[in-house]
């Protein structure tokens, strides 16, 4: 969020977003994309709404003007604002929370489009092993990371015969095992790097411009999912090698379990195995 100039008068709904952000614990450990996201909203209700007392916000007004938003806004700004008027009720400037007791419409979700074994097969057809394209995708999915954390992966991350990383996202900490399609994703990597995937100009990647990499790549390949769609190939091929729910879910880095069944029940996943390996 950007500096503001002038100090907000006390009580009013840009005081709290200060006292919060300044002050909040969890704030402070969210990841920096949550954050990023959260100061937008709050930079939108500071210009309409940081003059407002926030004793006169009730819970009828934020409902009302969540319900009149729809959609998945509404759900970002009910998750953004709830821990503010939190944070200053455990403060004891409020009494209640407004926003406790607030239930929103769910939007319907369509999520990412996942890689299927036509996916696959044209892109890697499209791009061969070689290019930097193949190497993203390759890595992607053999190692089930989302783009925050694959951006950041390298050699330093290898510990024995496990890749491990922090997830940005949790703070959960996923162990993905060296396979040999992985290792050899690997080995066509610098040995000395800060990462296994760097720009032209031999840097890391920032995670949005190494998911715009991809999705330019993946469009050129006719292929519909991003680099969040390889985990359900991931997932399926660690459940045709017979690990369990838990042990995928474990290498995901926190992955639900639901959502590792719902990925792993694949009616084309005897093909889609065979292209991972290789004897397609």
């Amino acid at each position: 969020m950007p500096p503001h100039t002038e100090t907000p008068e006390a009580g009013t709904f840009a005081w709290a977003l200060d006292l919060y952000i300044s002050g909040n614990e969890k704030w402070a450990k969210y990841a920096d994309g949550t954050r990023a996201a959260r100061s937008a909203i709050f930079a939108r209700y500071r210009k309409t709404q940081g003059a407002r007392p926030v004793k006169t916000i009730t819970g009828e007004v934020v409902e009302r003007a969540l319900y009149a938003k729809g959609g998945h806004g509404a759900v970002n700004e009910y998750k953004a604002l709830k821990p503010v008027f939190e944070h200053l009720r455990r403060l004891g400037f409020i009494r209640k929370n407004p926003l406790v007791g607030i239930e929103l419409d769910k939007p319907k979700i369509k999520g990412f489009p996942v890689a299927d074994a036509e996916d696959i097969e044209a892109f890697q057809k499209r791009w061969p092993v070689g290019t930097r394209e193949r190497l993203i995708f390759d890595l992607g999915l053999y190692t089930g990371a989302a783009r925050a954390d694959l951006a950041k992966l390298g050699r330093k991350n290898i510990k024995g015969d496990l890749l491990v990383y922090e997830r940005q996202k949790s703070g959960i900490i996923a162990r993905v095992p060296l396979t040999d399609e992985l290792r050899a994703a690997i080995n066509r990597t610098p040995d000395i790097a800060p990462a296994f995937i760097l720009t032209s100009a031999g840097k890391p990647f920032k995670a949005t411009s190494l998911g715009n990499e991809f999705g330019d790549a993946a469009r050129e390949a006719g292929m519909a999912s991003r680099l969040h769609g390889l985990r359900k190939a991931f997932c399926i091929y660690w459940a045709e090698n017979d690990a369990t729910t838990h042990q995928i879910a474990a290498m995901a880095g926190h992955m639900s379990l639901s959502e590792v069944e719902r990925y792993t029940r694949a009616a084309d996943r005897e093909r889609m195995v065979k292209l991972l390996v290789g004897v397609a």
